[in-house]
């Protein structure tokens, strides 16, 4: 996309290309391991490189004065710190806090996409 120049409009967004590409190809690793029933220990470890595009996602959106996509890379990064030690210690208690900011994520991005294809395909305005 940067050799058509698809970002010249807005270079924010080249930051959420490049984050989203990454997130879905990890997204379908972390699949596969759980599929073939391989050892989780590893999306620990990933979960470090993921933080990192979380935070840098969050800082990009922020300073960008995108708040809604900012708090959802925030909220990635709540779901990538909490994998560490769910991973990497096998804990539980780690699990269920995982498991709690998934469904946090995961609610806010459907808000978000609903609000983002509502306002673009009906002229909606959905709260932000």
């Amino acid at each position: 996309m940067t050799v058509f120049n698809a970002f010249q409009a807005s270079p924010v967004l080249y930051m959420a290309a490049t984050a989203f590409t990454a997130y879905g190809v990890h997204w379908f690793a972390l699949g596969i391991n759980k599929y073939v029933g391989g050892d989780t220990t590893v999306d620990g470890y990933m979960a470090i490189a993921f933080l990192w595009i979380s935070i840098t996602g969050a800082f990009v959106f922020f300073k960008a004065g995108d708040v809604p996509v900012a708090t959802l890379f925030v909220l990635l990064a709540l779901v990538y710190i909490s994998d560490i030690p769910a991973s990497l210690l096998h804990s539980a208690s780690w699990t269920r806090i995982k498991g709690a900011f998934h469904l946090i994520t995961g609610t806010w991005l459907m808000y978000l996409f609903f609000a983002a294809v509502t306002t673009f395909a009906l002229g909606m305005h959905l709260p932000l």
